[in-house]
């Protein structure tokens, strides 16, 4: 089609700046995770002030973060969360049919393995160190895998999404998100 806007790839991630936090979301507008900064207070801000660690309000804290990520400041790694696995088994009020039960746990350690291979094929080109489960806080049948990420990172919302879009790729072209 002439003058149509032509992309080989429909993958259109966008981060979302929000309480120190960043939201990850899908090209249909689907909160996918979160990416948390290491945040480093002792960093010198764009203006040479200097910003030390120490005790802070959380407001005061809070108000440190939000400057560095409007100066675009340089941070050492941070940490992805993402969905894991959905139990389907908790809080149900009419019982579980002891199959259902046994099925939905398979479907979900074959789920975690493929996490866990994933993970030893492809820590070294996406620099992941580590790696940690937790229960969602919204839905208790969700875990949640958090996946540590030791790179240097610009922070602000299209920096770190340059960062994170071929992690973010890689996991949804492996059908991991």
């Amino acid at each position: 089609m002439l003058f149509s806007k032509k992309t080989n790839d429909n993958n259109q991630w966008k981060l979302e700046y929000e309480d120190t936090v960043y939201k990850v979301y899908d090209w249909d507008k689907n909160l996918t995770g979160y990416f948390f900064p290491n945040y480093d207070k002792t960093k010198e801000t764009g203006d040479n002030e200097t910003i030390n660690g120490g005790d802070y309000d959380f407001d005061e804290e809070t108000e440190i973060i939000d400057k560095m990520n409007k100066e675009n400041i340089v941070v050492f790694g941070g940490n992805l969360m993402l969905p894991m696995i959905k139990l389907y088994l908790l809080d149900n009020q009419d019982g579980i049919d002891l199959d259902y039960a046994i099925n939905t746990l398979e479907e979900n350690v074959q789920r975690t393995r493929r996490w866990k291979e994933w993970i030893q094929l492809n820590y070294e080109r996406f620099e992941i160190i580590g790696n940690s489960i937790y229960t969602a806080r919204e839905d208790r049948n969700m875990l949640s895998i958090l996946l540590g990420i030791d790179a240097s990172m610009t922070l602000g919302e299209k920096e770190l999404l340059n960062k994170l879009r071929p992690l973010l790729d890689k996991l949804h072209e492996d059908k991991m998100i």
